[in-house]
């Protein structure tokens, strides 16, 4: 059985690519997703995720760079090793199915250099919501003022 996710995070670094034995691309990435958390100061909580991609996903994760905010999903693994202290360590990890970039301007950026996905989803959310030809009529629902 395998654990699906979807996250929506920074990459932490530059993404890592490789290429197998057969031509296949491979490229890794960490992923910090933020997370409502009640417990900290900010109510945040930041989620480290590695990502993993091959063929068509490698090369779409292998276009971003540091501090670019992607989307992936995929199945999600535990991943264990040994630490430099001869301590097991453990981290999760996303064998990417699919990698959308969201990319955004950063301060110094050029405008229409990055961003489509981010002002496109702008413009959705100052949208006002298609007429129903209902406009008129109250929203307020009868109440019975005698009780």
């Amino acid at each position: 059985m395998a654990a699906q996710i979807s996250a929506y995070g920074r990459l932490v670094a530059d993404p890592e690519t490789r290429t197998k034995g057969k031509g296949t691309s491979m490229a890794m990435a960490r992923l910090a997703v933020s997370l409502p958390c009640n417990a900290a100061a900010d109510g945040q909580a930041t989620f480290w995720l590695g990502v993993i991609a091959f063929g068509k996903q490698a090369d779409a994760l292998a276009k971003h760079q540091k501090g670019d905010l992607v989307s992936v999903a995929g199945n999600m693994q535990l991943n264990q090793w040994t630490g430099q202290d001869g301590g097991t360590q453990q981290g999760y990890q996303v064998l990417a199915d699919s990698v959308i970039s969201a990319r955004t301007v950063r301060p110094g950026g050029k405008a229409g250099q990055q961003g489509q996905a981010t002002n496109a989803l702008h413009r959705a959310h100052e949208q006002r919501p298609p007429a129903t030809g209902h406009e008129d009529f109250d929203q307020t629902p009868p109440f019975d003022d005698g009780f």
